[in-house]
């Protein structure tokens, strides 16, 4: 956490970036991991004060901007999505058009509020928060972030985080929590790489991708969805790449399932 002025942090940066690239020309620079980066108005972004200063001190001194890096918790999966669109558009405005965008620091927000972590939030109710960072709804808010990058411009995305303290993907002992399966699902997906077009779903609560392998034998789907509650999801998959019937499988992440199989049919052809 930088507790020096920003003028105190563009001179460092200024100082370090040159340094960097002096030595090391080969080497991406950039930063600054900023958690504020703005207000979204009407999908425009208006950016932050520091946001707006760091970027005009690098063009003004032509500072090295390899990539432009920030973080964004929340309980609205199709923020991070609007937010990458927005935060990419300044940045062109500003002459970096070829800067990457680094989504590097990422999560569940329940509530969409910080109080659980704070003096009065100690106890059962940051237990809560926790579980439900871990539990279901973060889940199913990974996979909804996860599809919804794939229609962004963001370069490199990292969840916050892997291990096993209190935003992990593991409980203290080792032991994989639901967002973990999220992850295993989508990791699924990508062993049908030839993405199939889709269309519904809702960015904020429901979101669906849908890909093939390359042999064209086999399609997988993911669909995170946020809602509430015991709703179904009437799902429709038209003109398959292969004759006959087929066979459907249907696995779950939820409070009873771990990726697991809930239902198999086989369908016409």
């Amino acid at each position: 956490m930088w507790t020096g002025s920003d003028e105190d942090f563009f001179r460092l940066y200024e100082s370090a970036s040159k340094a960097i690239k002096a030595r090391f020309p080969e080497l991406k620079v950039g930063g600054p991991s900023l958690g504020d980066t703005g207000r979204i108005v009407d999908g425009r972004l208006e950016p932050s004060a520091f946001a707006l200063a760091f970027l005009e001190r690098c063009r003004d001194r032509h500072l090295p901007l390899d990539f432009f890096s920030w973080h964004l918790y929340t309980n609205d999966p199709s923020e991070c999505l609007l937010r990458s669109k927005a935060i990419r558009e300044v940045l062109d405005r500003h002459g970096f058009g070829r800067s990457e965008l680094h989504f590097n620091e990422w999560n569940y927000l329940p509530g969409n509020g910080w109080s659980a972590m704070m003096l009065e939030g100690q106890g059962l109710a940051r237990e809560r928060w926790y579980g439900q960072m871990g539990g279901p709804a973060g889940a199913a808010f990974a996979a909804c972030v996860l599809i919804n990058l794939q229609d962004s411009p963001v370069d490199v995305a990292n969840y916050y985080s892997v291990d096993s303290q209190d935003f992990g993907l593991f409980s203290r002992h080792g032991v994989p929590r639901r967002t973990f399966y999220a992850f295993k699902a989508f990791s699924q997906l990508l062993e049908t790489p030839v993405r199939l077009r889709t269309t519904g779903g809702d960015p904020g609560r429901l979101a669906v991708c849908a890909g093939a392998n390359e042999a064209r034998s086999e399609v997988r789907i993911l669909v995170g969805s946020l809602a509430e509650g015991e709703g179904s999801i009437e799902l429709s998959v038209r003109n398959l790449p292969w004759p006959g019937a087929s066979r459907c499988t249907v696995l779950a992440v939820d409070g009873g399932h771990e990726l697991a199989a809930v239902q198999g049919q086989d369908l016409p052809g």
